[in-house]
């Protein structure tokens, strides 16, 4: 790692460290501040340097995020992102865009996001024009989509439990990588005692959006079938009504072969 490399990395640890997304603006206060009633309510916090923060606006009900930077800290707590500056990125399932918007206006990433409704690819759209980052997203079904070959570093966060067809979006997943891409994976995992053993974790939150914990050497296994042998749990831990369920969010992250 160069000095110009141990600078980047202490730069996003600083950026990172309060797992909120600060946004660098030249925008008025009053501009600011009209954007965001416009967009509320909001899930996630978004401090600008002006002064105005989303936590002073409505607030979502839905979900909310308040530390919505949390998994991209993690993940440079073990596999350093400086080295993913200025690569091609895939963010399913971009929910508000921070991760998107983080990669792209701070590491120079050019980035594509898909989500599966409409309304939001148009609201997290003008998210990032608002917060000057160029990023590109579209509505798609992250159990199908595809672009082969495309991709170096593809975000799969939040979203694999809630996949009805969770092999195939691995399969496209990894068809979607260039030879030496990377997948950073974030999910509910479940650990049984046969080390495939999965759960059904509809009960959890009812609805047909919550499907399968796999074990973490089920998902090893799904990656290592489609080419994406190398990979590492990052990091593992219990959280809110998961405690004491054998159910976990993991993050992992893997490696397709060149």
């Amino acid at each position: 790692m160069t000095d110009l490399d141990d600078t980047l990395a202490d730069e996003i640890a600083e950026r990172l460290k309060t797992d909120v997304l600060y946004i660098e603006t030249a925008r008025s206060v009053e501009e600011t501040e009209s954007f965001c009633t416009l967009h509320a309510p909001w899930r996630s916090v978004y401090r600008f340097s002006n002064g105005v923060t989303t936590e002073s606006f409505e607030r979502s009900e839905h979900v909310p995020n308040a530390r919505c930077l949390a998994k991209l800290r993690r993940f440079h707590a073990k596999i350093d992102l400086s080295r993913l500056a200025g690569k091609r990125v895939l963010d399913l399932g971009f929910n508000e865009g921070y991760n998107s918007i983080f990669l792209s206006k701070y590491l120079g990433c050019k980035v594509d996001g898909i989500e599966f409704y409409d309304a939001a690819v148009k609201r997290t759209s003008a998210i990032a024009e608002f917060c000057g980052a160029p990023c590109t997203f579209w509505t798609a079904d992250a159990n199908t989509f595809s672009a082969p070959a495309t991709y170096d570093v593809i975000l799969h966060c939040g979203l694999l439990y809630h996949l009805p067809d969770v092999w195939s979006s691995v399969r496209n997943t990894c068809l979607s990588l260039k030879p030496g891409g990377e997948v950073l994976l974030e999910t509910t995992t479940y650990e049984g005692a046969d080390k495939f053993d999965c759960k059904f974790m509809n009960w959890h939150a009812k609805g047909y959006n919550n499907f399968w914990a796999l074990s973490p050497e089920t998902i090893r296994y799904m990656f290592a079938e489609f080419g994406c042998t190398e990979g590492q749990e990052v990091d593992s831990f219990e959280v809110g009504a998961l405690a004491g369920t054998g159910m976990k969010r993991t993050m992992m992250w893997f490696r397709k072969a060149r």
